[in-house]
């Protein structure tokens, strides 16, 4: 699991719990093309103190796999999880996953202040993009991504 922490920039004494393996593995293999600092950037910019944001990377509407990264009231990162498998594979499509997976988040971890949900070559492509917001809109487009809650620091950053 530290492969994921240094992607992340995360104090290795950062909590975890509910740690699903194998959505775990393929996070790791996701995230060994990203750039060292991207995830731990995104987290400071855009999850709010006290909250949580949740990533879910979806292989033909199954959940392949999901990042819970909650955050304390003074916005550093203090634990990091996975979504309940079941939760989001018992939804079906994208969308009625998503707002499956925000509503355990919140269930579980308390106020979601960021859903990212997103088709896995799309997620792909995100790791490997120089220009995020970009790779964001591309998938947006395609119809491969949900953002959902979006917090206006996202918002503006993406119009």
């Amino acid at each position: 699991m530290s492969d994921t922490t240094d992607a992340l920039l995360l104090d290795p004494r950062v909590g975890r719990r509910n740690i699903d393996q194998v959505q775990w593995a393929n996070l790791v293999l996701l995230l060994a093309d990203a750039a060292r600092d991207d995830l731990a950037v995104a987290v400071r910019t855009f999850v709010s103190a006290g909250s949580s944001a949740v990533i879910g990377v979806f292989d033909d509407n199954f959940l392949w796999t999901s990042l819970v990264v909650s955050v304390d009231q003074a916005g550093a990162p203090e634990s990091l999880s996975t979504i309940d498998g079941s939760v989001a594979e018992a939804a079906g499509d994208l969308t009625t996953a998503a707002g499956e997976a925000v509503k355990w988040v919140q269930a579980h971890y308390g106020p979601c202040s960021l859903g990212l949900f997103v088709a896995k070559e799309h997620a792909e492509a995100l790791v490997r993009a120089s220009d995020k917001a970009a790779a964001v809109r591309t998938a947006s487009a395609a119809g491969g991504l949900v953002l959902s809650p979006v917090p206006t620091s996202l918002a503006i950053a993406l119009a």
